[in-house]
């Protein structure tokens, strides 16, 4: 695997556009934040007493904004109502017969992956959310089709960033601040809370598939709605993390909608209609509000799986190559913008990146990260991911594929919000983010 000159010379620019790195993104806030007090310090002392009757006519105004808002919300969900799976197996009909949904209750652990959730919502993982290594490789390929190659390079992730190495477990609700998420917002402008379905990028995500011919949550669709997602993430998180690991998560989520949440396999008679969408990822609509409330997730009537599996290649595939074109976020993958970027070298990277002390600054000790790093390297190679047969460099990239990993968006220097509305629970039934976060939003229900 070669690496152009031209890419070695653009590394100190993709550093520069990493989050918090160099402290670009501080500099450009303080800047901005510098012209609005210059902007606020020379406006007018007081403001011109109100015309009630054009104060009248504002109200009248907004309120039929937001009526026409709402009603045109209701119409594009109305008209996204009605598709069925041409294709189905009775064999992949889900849930099976012993597996009852059941709603969480209060100290059970939810988390930012729909799909987990709801697999313990059925009893397929612990309904306490308490779950390990084996457990979600297992409930992954029998409720949704995940390939265990794919499953484990998840599983990996989340033990290493938030897990006991010891049990190969963690909590649901552990908190990987894996960013640029279909449905959730960033960890930092979340406040804390990228576990909640947010209302206003779902809408958004409706209108998108509402425009698309199909009316269906294509990879074309999931790929506008990651273009509006990754562009606001850039614009407003200044500690925006998006490593290799953390991206093939973002990406993955985008790509895993229509692969499999779609009602029948995507692509051979299946649909990745509205019905299984929304109840799947927890989405309600208030019609009356014209936003989403956030409810446990589940499986619609009459669901069945996919009927092939879905692994790692393919969704680095149709995550790297038609998701992120849409809007690439600079991180540190040397390829970029070369010839030599693929699949492969996505996964060298990641490979290559755990193979390495300085990177992956998660454990108290050398010794204990070290043990790590041969567990996770382990995982990886008993499902063929080894530096031999992805024809990987033995030597570490870390000292420029990761220039200052150990600055604002790493894993173990999580940004400065109030973490106080989020504990681990999952509240359900309220309405999160009906606006988007420009800055860390704490108080977010609405």
């Amino acid at each position: 695997m070669k690496t152009s000159a031209i890419t070695l010379a653009a590394l100190p620019a993709l550093a520069a556009a990493y989050p918090g790195i160099m402290g670009l993104h501080n500099r450009q806030a303080a800047e901005e934040m510098f012209q609005k007090m210059q902007a606020r310090d020379a406006a007018p002392a007081a403001a011109p007493e109100a015309n009630p009757q054009l104060l009248g006519g504002l109200v009248d105004t907004v309120s039929d904004v937001v009526e026409d808002t709402v009603t045109s919300l209701v119409n594009d969900v109305q008209g996204l109502l009605g598709t069925v799976a041409a294709v189905v197996d009775q064999d992949n009909l889900r849930p099976e017969p012993g597996f009852e949904f059941q709603e969480p209750g209060p100290g059970d652990s939810r988390g930012p992956c729909p799909g987990l959730n709801l697999l313990a919502n059925y009893g397929y993982l612990p309904r306490d959310g308490h779950v390990n290594f084996g457990q979600v490789v297992d409930a992954a390929a029998r409720g949704f089709n995940m390939g265990v190659d794919l499953s484990t390079l998840l599983s990996v992730f989340a033990v290493l960033t938030d897990g006991d190495i010891t049990t190969q477990s963690w909590y649901l609700g552990g908190d990987p601040h894996a960013d640029i998420s279909p449905n959730r917002e960033d960890y930092y402008l979340g406040c804390g809370d990228n576990h909640h379905l947010s209302s206003r990028m779902f809408e958004q995500n409706v209108k998108y598939a509402a425009a698309d011919g199909s009316k269906e949550f294509t990879l074309d669709v999931m790929g506008s709605q990651y273009k509006a997602n990754s562009e606001h993430s850039q614009a407003q998180n200044p500690y925006l993390w998006y490593f290799p690991f953390p991206s093939i998560v973002s990406l993955g989520a985008f790509a895993f909608y229509p692969n499999f949440f779609s009602n029948g396999t995507y692509g051979a008679g299946g649909v990745a209609n509205y019905e299984s969408i929304s109840s799947i990822i927890g989405a309600q609509l208030n019609e009356e509000t014209g936003h989403y409330e956030y409810v446990p997730e589940r499986w619609p009537e009459n669901w069945y799986r996919r009927s092939t599996p879905y692994g790692a290649v393919d969704a680095l595939t149709d995550g790297f190559l038609t998701i992120y074109p849409r809007n690439p976020v600079p991180m540190p993958i040397a390829q970029l913008g070369t010839d030599n970027f693929n699949v492969q070298t996505v996964l060298c990277d990641v490979y290559s990146g755990i193979n390495s002390i300085v990177p992956l600054a998660l454990a108290d000790d050398y010794e204990s990260l070290t043990g790590e790093i041969t567990w996770a390297l382990g995982k990886l190679a008993d499902v063929g991911i080894t530096a031999d047969l992805l024809g990987c460099p033995d030597n570490s990239q870390s000292d420029y594929v990761y220039p200052n990993s150990e600055q604002p968006g790493g894993p173990q220097n999580p940004p400065p919000v109030d973490e106080e509305t989020w504990q681990g629970d999952n509240v359900y039934g309220k309405t999160y983010f009906c606006e988007k976060p420009n800055e860390p939003m704490c108080r977010h229900t609405c």
